[in-house]
């Protein structure tokens, strides 16, 4: 059986320990990372989103649709994104991922919650805060068979 599959994606931001106080972030001791800072550390962005979001138990509605759905990091045009890979039995309706794109996130937000609350550790940047963020609307990607060659 061949798998239907797609990928939501959803930006990360990431903030690093300033060597200063902030005064443009309410005297936060945090700044914004670019996007080189945050590769550095991807592996601990990778490692506290992923705990964050996992177990991911989709809705019973899904239950007979999406086959699998996984949560990773992933670069997306020189950014690392949020991604939740997924395959389905069967091409979803468009009603179907809005309901999945609802569904995921809320998942994110709750996600969201818990690490913005925390401070991690890393080995080239020292301490980071990990915020899961949307754009308008989701960046959806089909991958198969959309994107398949004959």
């Amino acid at each position: 059986m061949k798998f239907v599959k797609l990928k939501l994606f959803s930006p990360i931001m990431v903030k690093g320990e300033a060597p200063y106080e902030n005064p443009w972030d309410g005297g936060d001791d945090y700044r914004i990372l670019i996007e080189r800072e945050k590769k550095k550390c991807r592996n601990e962005i990778y490692v506290s989103s992923y705990n964050a979001l996992t177990p991911v138990s989709l809705p019973q509605f899904f239950e007979r649709r999406i086959y699998s759905a996984v949560p990773a990091v992933e670069e997306k045009d020189g950014r690392l994104m949020l991604c939740l890979n997924c395959e389905s039995y069967r091409t979803l309706s468009e009603s179907e991922i809005d309901e999945l794109c609802g569904w995921w996130e809320n998942t994110v937000v709750e996600a969201n919650e818990r690490l913005r609350k925390k401070q991690i550790k890393t080995k080239k940047l020292g301490r980071i805060i990990i915020y899961l963020w949307f754009m308008n609307g989701w960046a959806i990607e089909p991958i198969f068979p959309a994107m398949q060659r004959s």
